[in-house]
């Protein structure tokens, strides 16, 4: 099986080029994540509506367990493609296709064995959650369909091509969103996310094929390719799994500690800390990352690159988690009824977390550039570990989900504080400005919750106008710190 891609390899972009594709590409990231996440929002805030808690906790079990299929079903491929000097080979590019259609299918048949003791573990806390025996299955065959996606996907990451890629999202996202609406409306289940996002997997590996570059993947195993992914992807692979557990592992264990009810409520909270670092995340991953290992190449040494880009990710990161700090409350009482009070609560504690998330996000994509994905696998790992040694305190004593929320936090402060040193190990003395900009970030998310929460007249307007008084307060109190570090980034030629 030795047949290459069909259409030839694209020319190395030019470094102006390839700057005014970074540019552009945060752009398109940002539109294309804010009318996703807006989406996102109102189905949730329409679910709500339509299902019960007990339904979020079991949507928050089969996300967790979908986001794991997609970020184990690429075993450190692209980051392979984009990293490598082979990238464009059409045999390393087959290759590596190859690999993602077997991993596809091996997680598809891994995940469809764990359906049933999954079911049965968290069907002793709650028997709502035996329905996991069926709904898990359902959601692997996503992990299938993804894998058999083009491999033009890969190639628009290591060019940068992120405004044929985000046009995908501007297609899909909504499609999921209207799916999963209409059969929550016409069911009455927890199966609507499970349909929709199968469903929404068919349209965009469908789309891959019809609107990225027509390439015409073949199945080849080219030994020295294999050796090259799988030596650089081994510790992508660990860190993507210690990623996925950092991520959903409160969701997975909080699910047989607490009611379904609880956890439906604080998977609410959590799906919206987390928009900050995936937002971040994206922008590393996708821009940033192939911007440094291309100015690698080209000799700039990393503190640098790395210095051009840290403090307007540090502002970006402190402006929307000091909006969900200040205005939690606000919010959960303007979008949910009585039944979602606690979010209020939960929400501000794990918004200080993401915070700290974002900047071992940062650290993470430098280390995988300059060649140390086990760096990054070394932060994550001392996250789960952290954490799980929480959580068995919260078991143990029989603490409440606050709390459980509280310690998540303090291990992503753990997590910053690894990455910290591991960064100057490489140069990247950074403590003045992240301490300096984590006290603005603190000062000015008090500063925003007692306007909207204790201030007079303010505090006891409708929750709508109190949101609106809030965004005011936050764009002038950030408009300083944007105009210096944020601009002149994106103006930057």
């Amino acid at each position: 099986m030795s047949v290459s891609v069909d259409n030839e390899p694209a020319s190395a972009p030019a470094p102006q080029s390839f700057g005014g594709r970074a540019r552009s590409g945060t752009v398109w990231i940002i539109a294309g994540f804010g009318l996703g996440q807006i989406l996102r929002l109102v189905g949730n805030v329409a679910l709500a509506a339509i299902l019960f808690e007990e339904a979020f906790a079991l949507m928050a079990i089969v996300t967790a367990v979908m986001m794991g299929l997609a970020m184990f079903s690429d075993i450190g491929l692209q980051p392979s493609v984009v990293q490598n000097p082979r990238g464009e080979d059409p045999d390393f590019l087959n290759t590596a296709w190859t690999l993602q259609v077997i991993r596809g299918v091996c997680l598809f048949l891994v995940a469809v064995v764990l359906a049933w003791p999954l079911s049965s573990i968290y069907g002793a806390n709650d028997p709502k959650a035996y329905e996991l025996l069926y709904l898990i299955p359902i959601v692997a065959l996503t992990s299938l369909l993804d894998g058999v996606q083009s491999p033009s996907v890969m190639t628009a990451a290591r060019h940068l091509k992120i405004k044929e890629v985000t046009k995908l999202e501007f297609i899909v996202v909504p499609f999921n969103v209207g799916v999963m609406l209409l059969l929550a409306w016409h069911f009455r289940s927890v199966y609507a996310l499970a349909v929709a996002s199968v469903l929404s997997a068919v349209l965009r590996t469908v789309l891959t094929y019809c609107m990225l570059d027509k390439a015409r993947p073949r199945l080849r195993w080219d030994p020295t390719a294999v050796r090259a992914i799988i030596s650089f992807g081994k510790w992508v692979f660990l860190s993507t799994l210690f990623s996925f557990l950092a991520a959903q592992l409160d969701r997975l264990a909080l699910a047989g500690m607490f009611s379904l009810a609880e956890v439906g409520v604080y998977s609410i909270a959590a799906s919206l800390a987390i928009i900050v670092p995936t937002l971040v995340g994206k922008l590393q991953w996708t821009v940033l990352f192939p911007w440094y290992s291309r100015m690698l190449e080209e000799g700039m040494p990393l503190p640098i690159a790395f210095a051009r880009t840290r403090t307007a990710m540090m502002v970006t990161s402190s402006v929307m988690c000091t909006a969900l700090i200040a205005g939690a409350g606000s919010f959960f009482d303007f979008a949910y009824d009585d039944r979602y009070a606690m979010g209020g609560t939960l929400l501000p504690i794990l918004a200080f977390g993401a915070w700290f998330a974002c900047l071992e996000t940062m650290y993470g994509a430098t280390f995988v550039a300059s060649g140390r994905p086990k760096w990054a696998a070394f932060t994550n790992a001392c996250k789960v570990a952290t954490y799980a040694l929480l959580l068995a305190c919260v078991s143990w004593f029989g603490l409440s989900i606050v709390v459980a929320a509280i310690f998540l936090s303090l291990s992503e402060l753990l997590r910053w504080v690894v990455c910290h040193g591991l960064g100057r190990r490489l140069g990247l003395r950074n403590a003045r400005s992240e301490v300096g900009i984590l006290g603005i970030f603190v000062a000015a998310s008090l500063a925003g919750w007692w306007l909207v929460e204790r201030a007079p007249v303010v505090s006891d307007l409708h929750p709508l106008v109190r949101l609106l008084i809030l965004g005011v307060a936050i764009v002038l109190m950030f408009t300083p710190l944007v105009l210096r570090f944020v601009l002149p980034l994106v103006r930057r030629r």
